[in-house]
Order: C-alpha cells, then structure tokens, then sequence
C-alpha cells in the first residue's frame, strides 16, 4: 500500500516512495498534488523524480491550477489540461496535415493518385487523357498546388487550345479531365469547392455527326467488306442491325449470345446501362455460322483479336475501304463515315420508320434522353406534324 507523505516546505505536494528502484542515493520519488476547489478534492499523481519531477516543480503547478481557479481562466485540473495538450497536438497533427495536403502540386495528385485508378479505362480514352494531360493541363497548372489552381489558371490552358484552333470537343475533354481529377481531390480533402473549370465558358459548337448511310449504301460497303477476311465485316454488321459501340462489340462473349431468344446482352457499357440487342435474320444467321466454326470455343469472346485478347481499335481495312468510298473531299468531321456511323444508322433508320424517341433510347443505351433527341429530326410525322395541328 503507497503511503504518501505531505511536503514540510510545499503545502498540497505530497510524495511516496519506491519500494527497490533509486534515483540517486536516495529511493525514487512520485510526487502528487492535494488541492479542493467547490467541495471537490482533487488528488492527480504528477511523476517520477527519475522523470525530472521535484517538490519545487510540483509546487509550481499546484499555483498554477489554483491562479487559474482564482481568475476563473485556464484549466483547473491536470486532466483538463493534459486533454486540453492532447487536444492541441491532434489540431497541431490536423494542420500539418492539411499543410501537406495544401502543398500537392496537380501532377504529384495525378501520378499518386489519380492515373493509377483510369487504368479500367478503354485504351482510346487512356490514350487521349494521358496526351491531353501531357500537352495542354501539366504544361500550364501541372507544377502548381493544387488548391492555388484557379479559373484564371484554366483560361490560360482554353486561350492555348483555341490559339491552336483545337476543336470545342478537346476544350470539353480537357476540362473533363481536370474536374475528373479535381473531384477525386476534393473527395479526399485536398481542395475544397467546385472546380475551377466550372467558371470556364466553353465556345459553342454543334459537333455532332450528321452523316448517316443509305440502305444502298450499307449494302454496298457491306459487300465490299465481305470481300476480305478477319472480323471487320461481321463487326459492321453488328453495328447496323443493332446499334453497338465498337467497343461494345469487341468486349462480347459466348456468354452473351442467346440464339434461342435472338439477344446478346450488351454490359458494362459506356452508358453505364446494361441492356439487351435483338438480332434480325442475318445477325442471327452470322453470328450461327460463327459459333459453329468455334465449336465450343477456346476464346470466350466472339471476335478476339490475333493474340487471343480484346480487340481496342478498328480494324485498318475498315477506313481503307471506306475513305475512297464516303470521304474523298469531305473535310467536315460531321459528314466522314466512321465506323460509329454504323450505330448512328441503326438510331436513324429507326426514326425514319416511325420508331417513337423512347424505344431508339433503350436501343441505343444512352444514358441522357437528349443524346436520343437529336434524332427527332428524322422523324416522318417531325416536327411538321406538330404546327399542323394549328391548321385542324
């Protein structure tokens, strides 16, 4: 049992002895305080002599705590003030924290933090961002903080884009990428607020496709790709009776083919909308003739590219055969034939022919009922029939 005994020279310091360990000659003390403050006795062990603890020291913060009971400031017991020390290191950890976050330039975030995480991303789209990142965001913004990044630091990289006569699409995705990245940031507190690319305006320009094929003309350019081997023709095909995204063809399984229900099912898509593609008779009959040839087959996906993997760009013969055919002299990106011309045919045959704008949405997958209204246009009844009704 500690027996503690009450200082001659101090009033309200108290010590006990060890039993075995010495400090010095003598054996190692700990010293306490002994002070009432309201009818509340307060009694908190302070150390060790072997800590550096002395009767004189224990003093000095005995009149401590009780100036401070005096004045009605300060902390009246240890324990108020070893959590009130606690409280100050956890603020004094938050803030050098935030320092340190504070300090991030945009590239440091982007090659530790962000990057990492767009691997999921089709190659197309790695390759674009990575380039736009490369030639217009790191050059202008890529060495500075990233919570000093402001609107006026993107008007610089929009001036340089227009200076280069780059299309309002670049502007939109270099912007994209910016507030993709600033987004994650914030998520993690490193900035706060909305990015500064929202404060941006963005020149105004309809690049939308226009250009979709006849029936004479898919046919024609069908049969010339027929004429040569590898995936290409069947690929189209697709694209025409069911209006997939060339990386949605790509990506199709065995697993996705339904023969017996003349579906594929279409996932992980860049709508983010799973949904399902019906095959007409020469889909069906193709993709038939396909799965025979496999005969249970050794790649799961029905067009693999030459080592077995996901294909992540169009075949080569595609544009050969189709620039001389669509494009000699069409300098309007709006009017060249793509191969995601073949998805915008599929939407656009189908208005022609009376399909109504929310059945060619489910069609198409698209994630926005505007992407969808485009197509309005196209319709037989149109907007014709709608000021017709003035006439009635």
């Amino acid at each position: 049992m500690r027996k503690w005994i009450t200082s001659a020279k101090y009033p309200g310091i108290r010590w006990y002895e060890h039993s075995t360990r010495k400090h010095g000659p003598r054996p190692d003390r700990c010293f306490g305080l002994r002070y009432s403050h309201n009818g509340k006795r307060y009694q908190p062990t302070l150390g060790w002599a072997s800590a550096g603890w002395t009767e004189a020291k224990a003093a000095l913060t005995l009149a401590e705590l009780k100036e401070n009971i005096r004045t009605g400031e300060g902390c009246i017991s240890l324990t108020e003030k070893r959590e009130l020390a606690e409280k100050k290191r956890e603020e004094k950890a938050i803030k050098k924290a935030k320092d340190k976050k504070a300090s991030v330039t945009y590239s440091q975030f982007w090659e530790k933090y962000y990057w990492p995480q767009q691997k999921h991303k089709a190659k197309g789209s790695v390759r674009t961002e990575e380039g736009l990142y490369r030639n217009w965001i790191a050059p202008f913004i890529g060495d500075m903080p990233l919570s000093e990044v402001r609107p006026k630091d993107i008007e610089k990289i929009k001036t340089a884009l227009l200076k280069k006569k780059r299309a309002t699409s670049t502007i939109k995705y270099t912007f994209g990428t910016i507030s993709h990245l600033w987004n994650m940031a914030r998520r993690d507190e490193y900035v706060h607020g909305d990015s500064p690319t929202t404060k941006i305006s963005v020149p105004k320009h309809d690049n939308r496709r226009e250009r979709f094929l006849t029936p004479e003309e898919a046919k024609t350019l069908l049969a010339e790709l027929k004429q040569h081997r590898g995936h290409t023709h069947d690929m189209a095909l697709l694209a025409l009776r069911c209006g997939l995204r060339f990386g949605e063809i790509a990506a199709l399984t065995w697993h996705d083919l339904d023969l017996e229900g003349k579906k594929l099912s279409i996932r992980d898509t860049k709508g983010k909308v799973n949904r399902q593609a019906y095959l007409l008779s020469d889909t069906l009959e193709m993709l038939s003739s396909r799965f025979d040839e496999h005969k249970g087959p050794d790649s799961d996906l029905i067009f693999p590219s030459r080592n077995g993997k996901v294909m992540d760009t169009v075949s080569n013969i595609f544009p050969r055969i189709v620039n001389p055919m669509f494009n000699e002299g069409v300098t309007d990106k709006r009017l060249r034939v793509y191969f995601h011309t073949l998805r915008h045919t599929f939407a656009s045959w189908l208005v022609q022919r009376g399909v109504d704008l929310y059945s060619v949405k489910e069609l198409m997958g698209h994630e926005d009922f505007k992407m969808t209204q485009r197509y309005s246009h196209l319709s037989p009844d149109g907007l014709m029939r709608a000021v017709e009704v003035l006439e009635e």
